[in-house]
């Protein structure tokens, strides 16, 4: 019922400004608002104009609305930044753990391999495993700062 009298008030409240509006109660006690006299008692509102907008009033809506705008965009640019950096994380983090892995196999594997150009299994010399074990802890120093 009140949803229904705020309604009607915000209808009434659109008309000419020499609109009267009525404000009647029924025998239960309910408000009702109305553009015609009511039977019995009723109250009369006369709307008043709305106030004239001035030039400071506009340029002040404008100033607002562009800082809001500014506002909002530097609010998505840093939420876009905040998205960038935290899939940055998530990749160094990935990395981070391959590269252990592989320095862990490198450590404790008893033989490594490469496959060479015809597809075999050609396994490392010393040297080169001491090579490849420098890499692998250089790629950990690296991701995983």
């Amino acid at each position: 019922m009140k949803r229904y009298c705020l309604y009607t008030l915000c209808l009434l409240a659109g008309a000419p400004a020499a609109a009267e509006i009525y404000k009647c109660t029924d025998p239960q006690g309910a408000v009702h608002y109305t553009d015609e006299p009511c039977a019995g008692e009723s109250t009369v509102f006369t709307p008043r104009a709305a106030p004239k907008v001035d030039a400071d009033s506009a340029q002040r809506r404008d100033k607002t609305r562009r800082l809001l705008r500014a506002y909002s965009e530097e609010q998505a640019e840093e939420e876009q930044a905040a998205a960038r950096q935290q899939l940055e994380q998530q990749q160094r983090e990935s990395k981070c753990a391959s590269a252990r892995n592989r320095l862990d196999q490198y450590l404790h594997a008893s033989r490594i391999y490469r496959i060479d150009q015809d597809g075999k299994q050609v396994n490392l010399s010393a040297e080169e495993r001491a090579q490849s074990t420098g890499r692998a802890r250089k790629e950990v120093e690296f991701w995983c700062k």
